[in-house]
């Protein structure tokens, strides 16, 4: 048996066969997790500095806390979204080229197309098993989001109709577009209040967007509203959780009501 005790007080891990016992004594539910992230971060130390296996311990604490991300902290505005996401398995990080977890979410990192589409399609609940065949407009061939292209080809995701760089950042506008198309809202002609979207190809999906609270404008140093929307600005993966978090939480609401 390998015993690891740390120096945080009131802290005692035990490991064993790869079966984890952990013992917290005195704390709240809450700290109880920040104990079960900080024994991961320490068992992932322990692992370079003593060539040590922890892989299937590790893994355990995942089940437990779900993915946490190390650069996501409860101070930062999108942590709540993130976490939700994280809890719903929206969304689990990056990994490395082992397919492990780095517990990093890098969240100002521009969301790319096939990142946002996985999320939208991951909220939404689709089944990608069910889309098959080879995709028609765009050569995926290899390409880790292929069955979720196949899915909004056949499903009639408007930006996925003709060939699109899947890698690139998606703008401001396209992650609305997407997220309505995977979800199966109707949009109607609506024209946008915002100063910039003025026949914008997407101006009724902003304007639908905005009506149901999903996003809102850019606003100045102050707080003020600046009317604007910059419908063609790229959009951070913070940002883009905030959006699908919104999303999801306008199904529960109607859903409450009905």
């Amino acid at each position: 048996m390998v015993n690891c005790y740390t120096n945080i007080p009131m802290r005692k891990y035990a490991i064993a066969a790869g079966v984890l016992t952990l013992s917290v004594i005195g704390v709240t539910s809450h700290a109880f997790f920040d104990e079960v992230v900080a024994l991961r971060e320490e068992l992932k130390i322990w692992e370079t500095t003593h060539a040590a296996d922890f892989n299937d311990v590790i893994a355990q604490l995942e089940d437990i806390t779900g993915p946490v991300f190390n650069d996501v902290t409860e101070a930062d505005w999108f942590s709540p979204f993130v976490a939700a996401l994280a809890e719903w398995e929206i969304v689990s990080g990056y990994r490395d080229d082992t397919g492990r977890l780095t517990g990093e979410f890098s969240p100002s990192r521009p969301v790319t197309i096939a990142e946002i589409l996985k999320m939208a399609m991951k909220a939404a609940k689709v089944d990608t098993a069910e889309c098959t065949g080879a995709p028609q407009y765009n050569a995926v061939e290899g390409h880790w989001a292929e069955r979720y292209i196949v899915c909004a080809e056949q499903r009639g995701v408007r930006l996925f109709q003709q060939p699109i760089d899947l890698d690139r950042p998606a703008h401001r506008a396209e992650v609305l577009t997407i997220v309505h198309d995977v979800f199966g809202d109707t949009v109607v002609p609506l024209f946008s209040n915002f100063t910039d979207t003025v026949g914008h190809p997407y101006e009724s999906d902003i304007a639908h967007a905005a009506f149901s609270g999903i996003v809102a404008g850019y606003k100045d140093e102050r707080g003020a509203e600046t009317g604007e929307f910059k419908p063609d600005a790229q959009i951070n993966r913070a940002e883009t959780a905030k959006v699908i978090y919104e999303r999801i939480k306008l199904d529960a609401i109607r859903e409450d009501i009905l």
